[in-house]
C-alpha cells in the first residue's frame, strides 16, 4: 500500500461520512481553544495536563470512528467518547509516547520521526473493536503498534508529507504575497482553508486507519 493510494481511500471515507468526522474533529478543536482561553499561558505546564486528559481519549475516540468508517461499520457519534471509559490506560500510553518522542528528537531529528511511526497505532489498540472484550495494557498497545506498524512506517510517514504540502503553498503564497500584492487574497484564504487543521485533521485520522486497517489483515514481518 502506498501513501497515495491510503490518503486517497482515506479522503474518499471521509467525504462519506463528512458530518460525522468533522463533527467530531471540532469537538476536539473546541475543546482545545477552551482549555487555551481558561488556562494563562504562564500555567504551561498545567495546560499540557490539562489537554492531555482531555484530548488523548478524544483522540481515540476519533481514531474508533475513522476506523468503523473505513470498515464500513455502523458508527454514531457518541463513540467519539468511547475512550473516557479507558481514560487512565490512555492518557499514561499518550503520555508515554509524547515524552518517547520528544526525546527522540533531542537526541536527533531522525529518532524522534521514527518513535512517533512506531507508535502511531497506540490509541486505537485501546478502542479497537476486535480488542474490547478484554483490558489492554499500556505496554501491549505500545508493543502491539510496533508490531503492526512495521513495513508501514514509511507509508505513515508519506501521508504526513503529502498533507504538508498544502502548507508548504501557502508558506510559499504568503512570502510571495510580501513582494507581489497582485496575488488575489481569495487564493491565499482558499489555500489556507484547505491547510488548516480543520479539513487535514480528519483526512489524517480516516488515512492513517486505512493503513491501520491494512497492516492488522496484512501484517509484514
Amino acid at each position: 500500500m502506498t501513501s497515495w493510494t491510503a490518503l486517497r481511500e482515506g479522503f474518499d471515507a471521509f467525504t462519506r461520512r463528512l458530518p460525522l468526522l468533522m463533527g467530531a474533529w471540532l469537538v476536539i478543536l473546541a475543546c482545545q481553544q477552551v482549555i487555551d482561553l481558561l488556562i494563562p499561558d504562564s500555567m504551561m505546564l498545567v495546560e499540557s495536563v490539562i489537554s492531555m486528559i482531555v484530548l488523548a481519549p478524544l483522540y481515540a475516540g476519533q481514531h474508533l470512528l475513522a476506523l468503523k468508517v473505513v470498515r464500513r461499520e455502523p458508527v454514531v457519534f457518541k463513540e467519539l467518547f468511547t475512550g473516557l471509559s479507558n481514560l487512565g490506560p490512555i492518557v499514561l500510553a499518550y503520555l508515554l509516547v509524547g515524552l518517547l518522542t520528544l526525546l527522540g528528537f533531542v537526541a536527533f531529528i531522525i529518532p524522534g520521526i521514527i518513535v512517533a511511526l512506531m507508535y502511531s497505532f497506540v490509541l486505537i489498540r485501546f478502542l479497537d473493536p476486535d480488542e474490547r472484550t478484554r483490558a489492554v495494557k499500556i505496554s501491549e498497545a505500545m508493543s502491539e503498534s510496533t508490531r503492526i506498524t512495521r513495513g508501514y512506517r514509511g507509508t505513515i510517514f508519506g501521508i504526513g508529507v503529502l498533507l504538508a504540502i498544502p502548507y508548504m503553498v501557502l508558506i510559499i503564497l504568503l512570502w510571495i504575497s510580501t513582494y507581489d500584492p497582485s496575488i488575489p487574497t481569495w487564493v491565499i484564504e482558499a489555500v489556507a482553508i484547505l491547510s488548516g487543521a480543520l479539513f487535514l485533521g480528519p483526512v489524517q485520522a480516516t488515512s492513517f486507519m486505512v493503513v491501520y486497517d491494512h497492516a492488522v489483515n496484512h501484517p509484514r514481518e
